[in-house]
């Protein structure tokens, strides 16, 4: 070309690239426009960003549920939303602290820097380490620095916000009269499945298919085609060195220290929340008892099996191991300073007064290196490997425009491609627990359409729809069990919320509660007393009731309605309402005081994002409005 440069071919040649560098700049369409999620008010949140911050955020949910965060639930935490919600709210943070003109000075990044423990080496800040630990996570100190700065900018702009939320003691102690107030109730509960011999004849299913047509349509589904990129299968490709196992001991030295156990029995003696001094001392006395015939020899299991009134009952006391985050604290302080065959003096908790046998004790302790190699190993190995399979998903991924692109690259990569389908958005059942997950970023394609690089299972997978079959609604002949079953079970409501109306009349018009539940064959049960947020006897969970229950006002207060909850209709009377321990409060106070006042700080914050959200121009990209 140089040597030809003067032709005039060459300079429309030439001209033509110059051409497409001005209007379309380097790199493809497709990355072009993938290079940001959203703007806020004309500042971009890259997709570099976002991923950063998705993964972040992913990390943080596998630290906290290990084995058990599947795609199901990554899905139902909406963490892809969330990652942009955090990062929009970073963007209205930062620019409002521009607007008011505050800073973050050089020291108080360098600050924070150094005393961040994780870049400490016993005690001090090293440099070395510093740099090493960003060079891991792709990061340069330049990159790390300027985020640092923006998280402190935010953190300062914040508690100015935050810094408006104050909370009383009188708000503290309606929260907790609110919150530990008791009710004992009385109630007739007409359920739906004591209603038998349903019959419904064919002209009623039909009725009733008619009328809910909807409700049987069959889902949307859809046929892919898809590749896998499996991780196991770059495993021999890894290599870890002695560094690496090094930096990683040393970086995550939590992982191999274990915490002192204590393997203990007890016996409890039960003392409800609200008894008064005197039951107070009487279940102390009974557990000091205990305590003496422990000391002078008894079987300690066979104490608590005959003394203990508390679930391990019939194990004899026995606890098993445990740390000392597990158990509450004064139970927790007194059996970790015991030592193996101690006795305790009785203990108060919550649950009651406790007597403690602590059976052994195994101090905290620390693996070397050396035992953690194996352990390390296969953590690094497993990462590189995970690297290894996304990095060529991606190099995949940026050969795929075609319809017929996916097939192609398969065949290049030598990788199968893999069918599915026709499935609904449950996903198909190939997937095992992360076919939720691939449903949603099937159905969110259109025909022909390949996916970016979808983690589902620990795998990659690249996804392309071929067919999408709409929803329909059946004929009658093929549902008609499940149209009669339906039928039936709302003909059972219908008749329990007749004789429960019934007896709501019949109460309204001053009849007596337990008169007219028994004229209607219905038995009146008591359930004892109850806390706000507790389980009910005999019932179990039931917001519904629980919320009607403590509606009522005074007692012989009957529910005007009947109330619907989990097992059928209830009506109920109020029996008895019990206010809490006044004397309790003071030692919860400033617990409450500060419980209450981080909620009103968050609502403070949100309604403050929300306010200059309201007023910002916020555009996000399409693909991820999902």
């Amino acid at each position: 070309m140089r040597k030809h440069a003067g032709s005039w071919m060459i300079k429309v040649v030439l001209f033509a690239i110059v051409i497409v560098f001005v209007f379309w700049g380097v790199g493809s369409f497709r990355s072009r426009e993938a290079s940001k999620v959203a703007t806020v008010n004309d500042e971009i949140i890259t997709v570099v960003d976002y991923r950063r911050a998705y993964n972040n955020m992913l990390d943080q949910y596998r630290q906290r549920f290990g084995s058990s965060l599947n795609d199901d639930m990554i899905e139902m935490l909406q963490i892809k939303k969330q990652a942009l919600d955090q990062l929009i709210d970073r963007k209205l943070l930062l620019q409002e602290a521009e607007h008011l003109g505050l800073r973050v000075s050089d020291s108080e990044i360098a600050d924070s820097i150094i005393n961040t423990q994780v870049f400490q080496n016993n005690g001090s800040f090293d440099n070395r380490r510093y740099r090493r630990l960003l060079a891991q996570v792709h990061l340069t100190p330049e990159e790390y620095e300027t985020d640092q700065k923006q998280v402190l900018l935010g953190g300062k702009l914040s508690r100015i916000v935050m810094g408006a939320a104050k909370v009383s003691d009188q708000e503290a102690r309606q929260w907790y009269d609110w919150q530990n107030a008791s009710v004992s109730v009385d109630y007739v509960l007409f359920e739906p499945a004591r209603y038998t011999g349903i019959d419904p004849s064919e002209e009623a299913i039909s009725t009733y298919f008619d009328a809910n047509k909807e409700t049987y349509k069959t889902d949307p589904m859809v046929n892919v085609r898809y590749v896998v990129f499996e991780p196991d299968t770059y495993r021999d490709q890894v290599t870890v060195d002695e560094d690496e196992l090094l930096d990683y001991y040393e970086t995550n030295l939590a992982e191999f220290k274990t915490e002192k156990t204590v393997e203990a029995r007890h016996v409890l003696i039960k003392l409800d929340a609200n008894a008064d001094e005197d039951a107070d001392q009487a279940a102390k006395s009974r557990a000091e008892e205990v305590a003496k015939m422990a000391r002078a020899g008894q079987d300690f299991a066979e104490l608590a099996q005959t003394y203990s009134e508390g679930p391990t009952k019939d194990r004899g006391g026995y606890l098993g191991k445990f740390q000392r985050s597990q158990m509450v604290r004064p139970f927790a302080d007194q059996a970790f300073s015991m030592a193996a065959g101690d006795v305790s003096d009785p203990v108060k908790t919550q649950f009651g007064w406790h007597v403690i046998k602590v059976e052994s004790v195994e101090a905290a302790s620390t693996k070397t290196l050396e035992e953690s190699k194996d352990r390390i190993v296969k953590t690094l190995t497993d990462r590189k490997s995970r690297n290894l399979a996304y990095d060529t998903a991606e190099q995949f991924y940026e050969g795929c425009f075609e319809k017929d692109d996916l097939v192609n690259n398969a065949k290049t990569f030598k990788l199968a491609v893999m069918e599915a389908g026709p499935f609904s958005r449950v996903g198909p059942e190939v997937l095992g627990t992360g076919k939720g997950a691939f449903a949603n970023a099937a159905f969110a394609l259109k025909a022909d359409e390949i996916s970016d690089i979808q983690d589902i299972d620990g795998r990659y997978y690249l996804i392309q729809q071929t067919e999408t079959i709409d929803a329909a609604i059946p004929g009658l002949e093929t549902v008609t069990e499940r149209v009669k079953a339906d039928l039936t079970k709302k003909i059972q409501a219908d008749k329990a919320k007749a004789d429960a109306d019934a007896m709501a009349a019949a109460l309204s018009e001053g009849g007596a509660f337990d008169q007219i539940a028994a004229q209607r064959g219905a038995t009146v049960k008591n359930t004892g007393l109850f806390a706000r947020s507790a389980a009910i006897p005999d019932i179990g969970s039931d917001p519904e009731f629980s919320e009607a229950a403590f509606q009522l006002s005074s007692v012989g207060d009957t529910s005007g309605q009947p109330v619907r909850g989990g097992a059928g209709f209830y009506l109920m009377r109020l029996a008895e309402r019990k206010a809490p321990d006044a004397g309790a409060f003071e030692s919860e106070k400033e617990s409450i005081r500060s419980m209450l006042l981080r909620q009103k700080q968050r609502t403070v914050f949100q309604d403050w994002i929300d306010s200059r959200k309201a007023d910002s121009q916020i555009i996000i990209e399409e693909a991820y409005l999902e």
